[in-house]
């Protein structure tokens, strides 16, 4: 007896020590879980900056501007709908503080515009329509208010948190609020002058506002803030680190040697809280509708690449509409948007994986939970370099493969390897790091019988609730037309397949058009539209206008030779000296241009970005007059192409481009793209 009761203590104490040797793992609350099985939802920015033309306004905007001719937030929410989103956010005040509600607070606001005679409410209406469509509501209300005078000041805070109850006691249940962490520091502060106003890093009371959404809506995640229940993205191109995680860190053990948005993007993988991330991502280059961008509406490939570098590395996707002065989403938007859920239908029509199939592993314990469809059922491995293996007891075609953890329980796979059988070998298809709540492998066309999962390293037993394999129809994109310094126009398929073929005249590219077979010259102005056929299918158009020949262009302040920011090719970029933050450009003769036109590094964890720039010209090279200076908005986290466009043309043959603030205090000055324009 006292051997058994020794056992017995025995046993016990090797449990106790066995199950305290594994850290527990940072888990997901409820309103975690319902929201990341929401996958894709909407944004939509639409407020004064879209009558202004701007990205961000200034706060001295005259409500006046504001007035849609056929606001119709019913179609929007309709759009989002039949995309297949969950949910849809709206700005409901940006950072020029603009609201589109009536607010008691203050007179920038729907109430002092000319729309409905003052008596509207877009936030009402948007409300209305999402209860209508049966979608979730979520409401974006940004801290900084470039408008408000107390803004930087104390009493903005109670300002601000009786702007937040308004919101969230009016308007029914909100499932998502969205605080912005933008804060420029400039802004028409109660007054005719631009001011700037730097807050402490403690400023906002954000203990106070989240406690108000706490109280008022028990059910809202909370983007953003002190408080935060999920994390930003780390960028606004739409994707996800392959290697992501849902745990991080608290800021203060964040890396120093990683750029804080890296580490966003790739999370820790011995992170102490869940903070799973929102991908944010505009439908158009800006946030908010500008027409000048029709023709830059994102293709359905891009769009494609997305959804599978978000959700398909377990984020979640937050997809932006910008509905135009009409107040009406633009039909190019809408059909895109309509055409994305048609193809995500088709790549997953049929799931290759059923109960025809033989299931196999060296854990054979639930094995069929990995593959019965129900995510509260879970398959767990036992020891290291478990696997599960299928046999789909004939030859498959198949091109993506879907895997799920159960992340009830944690994040838990860190690597696993997937391989499929080949000529009586087994060959690797894919190694890859983490899954979390939904991993998506995209590849080329492989036909094999059998596929296996290796879990190689996990946080603690891999536990997984889906395996998936599809067979996704091809999607042709558009060709990627570049012009190089010498003025050799060079012509790509994405895909390195199919055929390509184009016209330099304007007309439309189809098969009777000239194939493409090698670079060409393009000395003067010509538009290049191109097209790949694969069959009878074919891609969208691809369309580039290039300008003037820059065959004598050269950089003053660099001999190194290395003129990347003239060669076409905008993953190549040219970067300044340290401390210098200027490009000063011998075009080799006197022309007369009426603009340029500026791309960033474009380098995922790109160097130098300009947030403001001043354009000088010069005769000699020596002497320098300014022509015009400004501000770029948004685009450390937008850093898309940015067009300056004088009051009147300019004849020079130097030209200065400068700029006095790099992000993220960078001392260089990076350039992917210069350019001018004639028009």
């Amino acid at each position: 007896m006292k051997h058994i009761r020794l056992l017995g203590l025995v046993l016990l104490l090797t449990a106790f020590l066995s199950g305290n040797a594994q850290k527990e793992l940072p888990k997901p609350g409820k309103l975690q879980m319902q929201w990341q099985k929401l996958e894709t939802i909407a944004f939509v920015h639409f407020s004064i900056n879209t009558f202004t033309d701007m990205e961000w306004g200034y706060g001295n905007e005259s409500p006046q501007l504001f007035n849609p001719s056929d606001l119709d937030c019913e179609q929007w929410v309709k759009i989002c709908k039949d995309a297949g989103m969950k949910g849809v956010i709206l700005t409901a005040k940006h950072h020029d503080g603009f609201c589109l509600w009536p607010s008691a607070y203050t007179e920038h606001s729907v109430k002092n515009s000319p729309w409905k005679n003052g008596q509207g409410d877009v936030v009402r209406e948007f409300s209305d329509a999402c209860k209508k469509y049966s979608l979730k509501m979520g409401l974006y209300l940004s801290p900084w208010d470039c408008n408000h005078p107390d803004y930087g000041k104390p009493a903005y805070n109670q300002f601000f948190k009786n702007q937040l109850t308004e919101l969230l006691t009016n308007y029914g249940e909100v499932f998502e609020i969205w605080f912005d962490g933008a804060n420029g520091g400039r802004g028409y502060y109660g007054t005719d002058s631009l001011h700037t106003r730097s807050i402490a890093g403690d400023y906002y009371d954000w203990n106070g506002f989240i406690d108000i959404v706490r109280d008022l809506q028990p059910n809202c995640i909370v983007h953003g803030g002190g408080r935060p229940d999920i994390r930003w993205v780390g960028n606004e191109e739409g994707h996800a680190a392959k290697t992501h995680w849902s745990t991080l860190l608290p800021n203060e053990q964040f890396s120093k040697d990683k750029r804080a948005a890296l580490q966003l993007n790739e999370s820790h993988e011995n992170g102490t809280r869940w903070l799973p991330s929102e991908t944010d991502v505009s439908v158009r280059p800006g946030w908010y509708y500008h027409a000048a961008e029709d023709h830059q509406v994102k293709t359905l490939p891009r769009l494609m690449d997305i959804y599978y570098e978000s959700v398909g590395r377990n984020s979640l996707l937050l997809l932006n509409l910008s509905p135009d002065k009409r107040g009406l989403v633009h039909p190019i938007d809408s059909a895109r948007l309509i055409e994305w859920k048609q193809q995500l239908d088709q790549d997953f029509k049929e799931d290759l994986v059923s109960s025809k199939c033989q299931f196999s592993s060296n854990n054979k314990k639930n094995l069929k939970n990995a593959f019965d469809n129900n995510y509260d059922s879970y398959w767990q491995a036992g020891e290291q370099e478990s696997f599960l293996q299928i046999d789909f007891k004939k030859t498959v075609s198949m091109n993506r493969l879907l895997i799920q953890e159960f992340i009830p329980e944690g994040q838990r796979v860190k690597a696993f390897r997937v391989d499929y059988w080949e000529d009586g070998n087994w060959k690797e298809l894919a190694a890859e790091t983490t899954i979390g709540y939904k991993r998506i492998l995209r590849f080329l066309p492989i036909s094999t019988q059998k596929i296996r999962f290796t879990f190689e390293a996990a946080l603690a037993p891999a536990m997984i609730t889906k395996v998936s394999a599809y067979n996704a129809p091809i999607l042709l994109a558009e060709p990627t037309i570049q012009c190089n310094q010498q003025g050799m126009v060079s012509i790509h398929s994405p895909e390195k397949f199919g055929e390509v073929f184009y016209t330099t005249d304007g007309s439309a590219p189809s098969r009777n058009s000239e194939k493409y077979t090698a670079p060409f010259l393009s000395d003067g102005k010509v538009t290049v539209k191109a097209i790949v056929y694969s069959g009878e299918n074919h891609g969208e158009v691809g369309e580039q206008t290039f300008g003037l020949s820059k065959k004598q262009w050269t950089i003053l302040n660099d001999n190194s030779g290395k003129l990347s920011l003239f060669d076409g090719k905008p993953n190549t970029s040219w970067i300044s000296k340290k401390g210098e933050k200027e490009v000063r450009v011998d075009f080799g003769e006197e022309i007369s241009f009426a603009g340029l036109t500026y791309l960033p590094d474009q380098a995922r964890w790109s160097q130098g970005i300009a947030l403001n720039y001043k354009i000088y010209s010069s005769n000699n090279g020596k002497t320098w007059n300014e022509v015009t200076a400004g501000n770029f908005s948004n685009i450390r986290n937008n850093p898309i192409t940015q067009s300056i466009r004088f009051g009147k043309p300019v004849k020079t043959r130097f030209l200065k481009f400068a700029t006095s603030a790099v992000a993220d205090g960078q001392q260089v000055l990076g350039v992917a793209e210069l350019d001018i324009f004639t028009e």
